[in-house]
């Protein structure tokens, strides 16, 4: 007749599921802590510029060529005076009242070997004209310099040396950020020619990097370099430059502290 009706908010509930995430909202509340603590203490810091780049130059002026060589020696001429014929001696065909007396001539000179040259006192048969006595043959004046050869109208100047005249205004390229803060490094090889005015007139890469941002880096700022103009030694005319470089890109790295 009589039931006792329990409410459904006064059943007991089971604890399964209580016990199942209580791990996963530990772990998961560590790790926000955690985060949050690593963000208060790590603090990085990138630099903003470019690490500087400097290049030594040095002025070395070219040797000397080699003297030439001495001319041989001119060839004797020799001229042969021809002697004069003799007569055949032929026997007389008619008999003559009177026999004439024959006298004997006395002997023709040989013809003698006459020279043209002109020695000099003192000097050695064979030797070159305008020479020294006791000199050497080759040899050569010593208080004479030999003439300076002028250059060609472009001048060409080694891969990676030192060119010969001053730079005006000569910014190395800048790092590309991207590249920067992915600690990517490379190496490329430019060619360029500065003209008679000190301005470059032509910039090209014959050795491309692996990656097209520091191909686009060093011509952006080769391009805008500037020379004093370079002079020709011997005449002192102004002539373009063509020089070879090759740029490298890396990051300087701090060592670790102890």
């Amino acid at each position: 007749m009589f039931e006792t009706v329990v409410p459904e908010t006064a059943v007991k509930r089971s604890r399964k599921l209580f016990y199942i995430l209580l791990p996963l909202s530990l772990v998961s509340h560590g790790f926000a802590i955690a985060a949050v603590m690593a963000m208060n203490v790590w603090d990085v810091t990138f630099p903003k510029t470019s690490p500087k780049m400097f290049a030594l130059y040095s002025l070395v002026e070219p040797p000397p060529p080699p003297p030439p060589p001495p001319p041989p020696p001119a060839p004797k001429r020799e001229i042969l005076v021809k002697p004069v014929e003799k007569m055949p001696d032929v026997a007389p065909t008619v008999i003559p009242d009177l026999i004439p007396q024959v006298v004997e001539l006395p002997p023709e000179p040989q013809p003698e070997v006459v020279s043209t040259d002109k020695g000099v006192e003192g000097g050695v048969e064979g030797g070159s004209e305008g020479g020294v006595i006791g000199g050497i043959v080759g040899g050569i004046i010593s208080n004479l310099k030999p003439k300076p050869v002028p250059l060609p109208e472009l001048v060409e100047i080694k891969r990676d040396e030192p060119l010969p005249m001053g730079s005006v205004s000569q910014d190395f390229p800048q790092y590309p950020e991207y590249a920067r803060n992915r600690g990517w490094e490379d190496t490329l090889v430019v060619r360029y020619i500065i003209g008679k005015n000190g301005k470059v007139k032509e910039v090209t890469v014959i050795q491309p990097p692996a990656r097209e941002e520091f191909a686009r880096a060093a011509l952006a700022a080769i391009r805008y370099w500037r020379f004093q103009p370079f002079r020709d030694p011997a005449n002192g005319e102004v002539k373009e430059v063509v020089h070879e470089l090759t740029v490298e890109f890396k990051i300087s790295r701090r060592a670790p502290s102890r």
